[in-house]
């Protein structure tokens, strides 16, 4: 694991890259061993990627990311486990390291609803009606545990007794919004909680955009309520159709 958060973490790699660079050298520890030859035959690499993989040869972090993880109890999956989706491995960009709490269930059928923050009690009812649909037809509901409508999506397929997937923009040790700390717990509690970032990682207008990728990527269905211009919800709707998703926008 200690390898796997390392290359998570080289600076100058990003996903996309990461999944390059497993593909050629099959496991991390290859990669941390890799003297500059073997690096230069990766397509793609540029040269101050390969002297930011060199110059970076130190576990040091990844293992104070896995001792923050147990104090926090946040577990970890690679990219290789098997219950990472599937469907989820097959994108360039897919996370080779995800932060997790709560618990993994076959998702034969899951949808994404995410929406606007901000509606009014037509739309939340709508929204909320939608979801319980889903839900009896035995889809996980995944989205992005923000305000307005992702909430109320999670809470409406809780209170269905269905399964559920929160992407968040943050480490799990961090609620946000702060508000949402009850509906957090019940996620983690009976579905699941889901980050590409370690624990102390703060949310930014960056790892919003970066989380809506993966929200996209493990549903079968993207389905977006009310967005407004610009709006996150709007960035999940073009990774979805990135991704060669079913994308409604409502």
């Amino acid at each position: 694991m200690e390898y796997w958060i390392w290359l998570s973490q080289v600076p100058y790699i990003g996903p996309v890259t990461a999944n390059r660079l497993l593909n050629y050298f099959t496991e991390p520890v290859n990669i941390y061993s890799a003297e500059k030859a073997d690096l230069m035959n990766v397509r793609g690499l540029t040269i101050r990627q390969i002297q930011s993989i060199l110059s970076n040869k130190s576990l040091e972090t990844s293992r104070e990311i896995i001792d923050s993880c147990q104090k926090n109890n946040i577990s970890i999956i690679r990219k290789n486990d098997m219950f990472y989706p599937n469907q989820a491995k097959v994108f360039e960009d897919a996370p080779i390291v995800l932060y997790y709490k709560g618990h993994f269930q076959e998702m034969e059928k899951s949808i994404a609803i995410v929406g606007a923050r901000r509606c009014t009690q037509e739309i939340k009812k709508y929204a909320v009606k939608i979801t319980e649909q889903y839900t009896r037809e035995g889809y996980a509901i995944i989205s992005g545990m923000a305000k307005g409508i992702d909430s109320y999506a999670h809470t409406a397929c809780l209170n269905s007794g269905g399964y559920t997937v929160a992407v968040v923009g943050n480490g799990l040790d961090i609620c946000y919004p702060c508000e949402h700390r009850k509906l957090m717990d019940r996620i983690g509690d009976k579905g699941l909680l889901l980050s590409e970032y370690p624990p102390g990682t703060k949310p930014t207008r960056y790892t919003f955009p970066q989380r809506n990728r993966i929200i996209s990527a493990w549903a079968n269905k993207v389905v977006i309520i009310a967005p407004g211009k610009g709006s996150g919800a709007l960035i999940t709707a073009e990774y979805g159709k990135k991704y060669g998703k079913e994308v409604d926008i409502i």
